[in-house]
Formats: structure tokens, sequence, C-alpha cells
């Protein structure tokens, strides 16, 4: 008897970034003006209007398109002009629509072996969707960890258009923070998730969730009724949204393990991802996984010993992404990881997340021989008074001697930094830009202070007078427009540290690494991103062929492979 066919759709990463990014602001656009209503005294709508009015101008546009770092790069490659890239293209161009994420591996040994054949859609923009649905599945199953409700929705529409009898199922860290007050979720939100009716047949309402899964799958398959699976909403005959029970799943890590060797190759790429720990010690008060994952779990050294040496063993990969919310959060555990890496000499290189107060000039040392090439910093904010507003527990000397040691190692490492958590001011963003720019930060990722309650700060939004929701908000001392204008304005204050706008830098440079580009060179790319965008906003009628264009370009044009 053959197994039944799940479809698993794992990310929608773009091929063309300027839809994408229309998309999402359309997104934000109406969900403003859907919960308006609720603050009288803010207009949502003109404010969530102007934030995206200041985050366009904080981007590169050429010929009338957005473009980050690997889009100019094709541009330049196809002398100065637009590249449409299609899944038939798409390996001939840079772009990370040809990434893997660990969701989507996961599930295929989960779903293996609890008896279904799955097939996994590493990317939306890239899957023949069609062609697998001819083969009567019987799921579709969207990941919302790097999905947005409207896409869900929109890729729930067509499955139903061409195949009506498929079941859709929707869940992951998205769906988790939109759906999980339930019953008590605003009239606003209701109606919104009333639009996914005859298109999502249920959501899986659980941070975990494959165990959830599965148990509806076998609903599915049985006929059985929906309301004696845990943890899913799914609407009822009159289109009114229903929640089963919830039951917390648990973590048991080393179960999670990946059998590398047993992955088909077509779902693997020279950059593989590798989860080894779940969870936070840490309450920042403007991050949700205080709730999402109240507990850390780890993975025992000698399971991911082994689950490294089976990529090592694979032959051609080149480096690997530790997904860990803190890779260097426990400094017994973390040394016994590096010291067991060094042992076993292993051919690739490695990137994580890391806390600067763990970076000790013994540890730093430790990582380097292990093969760690780039780290992301969660710095948050140069401003001491906006670190403790946080409860970030970080002192600024901190970030700034772990960035030292970093640099002085040879190790790449990006900050991220939130503009206009409340208590921001104009004194204290300058302090971050004052920063980044003493520190001898190579990269940084600025973000705007985005307000959901299922925040810590959520809490005292009396007290700091905070309001609103998403990005669109007030509080006290600033408001998303005047934050987003503060963004916008730092790439003119910051000539020595390189961003690019709603991409991930470190996703970007580890492609270029893999595509032979040494660590100098994609600076310099970056540098000249930077000059051309700059350019432009100075001269915002110039063209490619403009003399204050054409000169960056042709700088470009002799890096670019």
């Amino acid at each position: 008897m053959s197994r039944p066919k799940v479809i698993f759709i794992a990310q929608n990463q773009p091929l063309n970034n300027d839809i994408q990014l229309r998309q999402r602001m359309t997104g934000a656009t109406e969900r403003a003006d859907r919960q308006s209503h609720r603050f009288s005294d803010l207009d949502l709508s003109a404010m969530q209007a102007r934030v995206h009015e200041n985050t366009r101008a904080s981007l590169l546009y050429l010929e009338g398109r957005y473009m980050d770092l690997l889009d100019l790069m094709n541009y330049v490659r196809a002398g100065c002009r637009p590249v449409e890239m299609t899944p038939g293209n798409m390996t001939r161009h840079y772009s990370l629509a040809d990434t893997v994420t660990l969701n989507g591996i996961y599930m295929h040994q989960y779903l293996t072996a609890h008896g279904y054949n799955p097939h996994i859609i590493q990317n939306h923009a890239t899957g023949d969707l069609e062609a697998l649905l001819r083969e009567s599945p019987l799921a579709v199953c969207i990941s919302s960890n790097f999905i947005l409700m409207n896409d869900i929705r929109i890729m729930a529409e067509r499955i139903k258009n061409i195949s009506p009898h498929v079941a859709v199922i929707a869940g992951g860290m998205l769906v988790k923070k939109a759906m999980h007050a339930g019953e008590n979720l605003t009239k606003g939100t209701l109606r919104f998730l009333s639009t996914f009716n005859k298109k999502v047949d249920a959501f899986v309402v659980e941070a975990k969730g494959e165990q959830t899964l599965v148990k509806l799958l076998n609903a599915f398959e049985n006929g059985d009724d929906l309301s004696n699976v845990p943890n899913l909403a799914h609407f009822d005959g009159n289109g009114r949204v229903m929640f089963t029970p919830r039951v917390e799943e648990e973590i048991h890590m080393d179960q999670t393990a990946i059998d590398w060797h047993k992955i088909p190759r077509t779902y693997l790429r020279h950059t593989l991802p590798v989860n080894s720990s779940r969870g936070c010690y840490y309450r920042c008060r403007f991050c949700t996984y205080h709730w999402l994952f109240p507990k850390v779990h780890y993975r025992s050294v000698d399971v991911l010993r082994r689950e490294l040496k089976a990529i090592d063993e694979l032959g051609f990969v080149r480096h690997v992404r530790f997904t860990d919310d803190n890779f260097t959060a426990r400094s017994d555990r973390i040394k016994a990881v590096l010291d067991m890496m060094i042992h076993e000499k292993f051919s690739f290189t490695w990137s994580s997340f890391a806390r600067a107060s763990a970076l000790t000039p013994g540890l730093v040392k430790r990582m380097k021989q292990s093969g760690c090439e780039f780290v992301d910093l969660g710095l948050e904010s140069g401003s001491q008074t906006i670190l403790d507003n946080m409860d970030k527990r970080l002192n600024r000397n901190e970030s700034f001697e772990a960035i030292r040691l970093l640099n002085d190692h040879g190790i790449i490492s990006r900050g991220s930094f939130i503009i206009g958590y409340p208590g921001e001011t104009h004194d204290t963003f300058s302090e971050t830009i004052d920063f980044i720019n003493d520190s001898g930060l190579p990269y940084y990722q600025p973000y705007l202070f985005y307000y959901t309650a299922n925040t810590l700060v959520h809490q005292e939004r009396e007290t700091l007078n905070l309001r609103g929701l998403g990005l669109a908000w007030a509080h006290d001392t600033m408001d998303s427009v005047e934050a987003s204008r503060l963004l916008m304005r730092m790439i003119e204050l910051i000539p020595g540290s390189f961003t690019d706008g709603q991409s991930y830098v470190e996703e970007i440079y580890k492609m270029l690494r893999g595509e032979g580009y040494s660590k100098g060179e994609i600076r310099e790319l970056f540098r000249l991103k930077r000059a051309l965008q700059l350019t432009l906003r100075k001269h915002p009628s110039a063209t490619p062929s403009n003399p204050e264009t054409v000169p960056i370009l042709q700088e470009m044009g002799r890096l670019v492979k």
C-alpha cells in the first residue's frame, strides 16, 4: 500500500524582491486599516503610509524597482539592465531563492518516520506546485516561519482552485503568534481570519507543532472530526473560527537531529542549517520568545557530533549555519561544543547567533579555531538607557569589546539594532550611530521597533503611553514615523559599516563566500552599493549612464564575477 503524499511548503523567498516588498507593504497597510478603529488618538493608516514612504527612501531603487545587493550585482553583470529571474534561469544569477531552511528538511524526516510520503517545496516561488497537486496528495502544509499570513491565503486559494479536495494546513511561528489568543482574539483579527475560510482547512496553533500535524493528517486521512485534534483553529459550517483545546508539545532535542544521509540530495546545498538548542535564557522586553519557548532545550554534544560528522561526510558542504536562538548562551556547553568541533577538524566553516556578553577572549579563540567565520550579534542599541529599558542585560562596553575581539580574530560580525523602542530620543539614536561608527562593526541591520501584544513591553503600555500596533505606533518619546525617518538617515551617518536594507547581510555574505568572493571583495561590494544609493539620493533624476553613477557601476562591474 502506497503511503499518503504530503506537500510541505517551507518558505517563500522571492525571485523579485521589489514585488515582495510591495506585497509586504500592502499587508501592513491592510492591517493598519483593519485595526485603526481601536486607536482613536492615532491615524494608524496615515502613520503606516508615512513609515512606508521613509522605508522606501532608505532603500536602493534603480529604474523604479527596489534592489538588494544581489539584484544590483545581477543588474551590473547584465550590462546595467534589470534581470527578470524565473525558476528556469535562477541558478544563472545571484539569488537567495535557492537556499534551504531547516523546517522543510526536518519535516521531511519527521513525516517519513510517521508513515507519510513527503515532498518538500523548499521555496514556493520556485517549486512546481501544480505538477505535485496532479499527484493527488492528502494535504499541502504551509509553514509560516518564513511566509506571511497574506501570502498563505494567496497560496491556499491557488491550491483550492487547482485541487479543491486537497486539505490545506497552515502552521509555524507566525500562525502561533497571530492566533495564540484563541477565542480572545479581537473582532478585527477574527474578521481577517474569516478570509481564510474555504482556503485553509486547519491551522496548527502550537510553537513546535509536528506532533499535532501528524494527528491532523491522520484525521484527514481517516475522515475523523477535527474537534478531537488539539492545538487547532478551523472553521465551522458558518465560517466561524473554532479553537480546539491546547496541549503543549514536549521537546526532545536529541530526537530532532537530522540523519543527513537519508535526506534526498535535491534538498541539500553547500550551506546547511543545524539546530542544537531551542529557546533563550533572556527576557528582552521586545522579544516574543519568552512565551513561544519558555525553557531552553539542548541537543547533547555526542548527538550533535554525529550530526555534524554526517554533514562533513556528504563531501560538498562548505558552511553550517547554527540556527540556535543563542548559540553561546551557556558557557560550559558552548566550550564543550567548540572543543568537540576542534577535535573533529570539520572541513566546513560555520556561523551563528551570539550574545556579546558571552564572548570572552578564550571563547572567541576557540570559535576561530573551530571554523567560525560569521557571527550575528543582537546588540539592539548603542545607548545604555535603551538597553536597560529593554532589559537586555547587556552593557554597551561589553558589545564594544566583543566586536574588537571578533575583528582581532578575523571573524566577521553583523549587529542588529532596534530603532524607536520606548524611551528612544534623538540623543539615544545618536548614541547608537556613534557606537556603530566607533566600534569597528563590519555590518549592521537596523529594524524599526515592532509592537505586538506578545511582548513583555506590552505589559508596560500604560506607563509608557504605548499605543498602536506593528509598525504604526506611538509612545511618550517618539512615534514610528519619526523612528523610520531616523532609520532612513543611518546610511548617511554610518560610512564604515554596511547594511542591505530589507535583505539579511549574513545570508548574502555566506552566498557570496560560496561563490568565491573574498571577505574584502564582499565588503567592497557593500561599500559601492552604499555609494550608489547616496549618489541617487543626492541626484534623484540620475540614470545608470549619468556621470555621477557611471564610475560606481564600472567599479562594481570589475568586481562582479
